[in-house]
């Protein structure tokens, strides 16, 4: 007597649905993790960019605003993030002694604070 081995096709399919309900439930988590992520470092970098911005108010009055991309930062405050993965920076003039940075990825996440009360926008 021979004895067959290996997997019947009801124990094929059960394993894939298996498989597919761990992804439905697995990859919106891993989404949510990312973006988490990459709003963490937008953040970070903003929060870095105000020390500059600090000193440019001591030495001049008022913080420097408004400044439409990267290279007017650099030049204005002196400030450039640690790493450039496409993030795109944008100081605005809110009125008085107060200004506000968008920094957008390269993914579409934007965080907004308003400083140097440290608001959302």
């Amino acid at each position: 007597m021979t004895r067959n081995t290996g997997f019947t096709l009801i124990e094929l399919m059960i394993s894939v649905a298996i498989l597919s309900i761990l992804m439905a439930v697995a990859l919106p988590a891993y989404r949510n993790y990312v973006n988490t992520a990459e709003e963490g470092a937008l953040v970070t970098n903003i929060e870095s960019m105000t020390i500059f911005q600090e000193d440019f108010f001591l030495r001049n009055g008022n913080y420097a605003a408004p400044l439409a991309d990267l290279a007017a930062i650099n030049t204005a405050i002196g400030w450039q993030p640690r790493t450039n993965d496409g993030i795109t920076y944008v100081v605005a003039d809110t009125g008085g002694n107060t200004y506000s940075v968008t920094a957008t990825s390269a993914a579409g996440d934007t965080v907004c604070i308003v400083f140097p009360a440290k608001d959302r926008c």
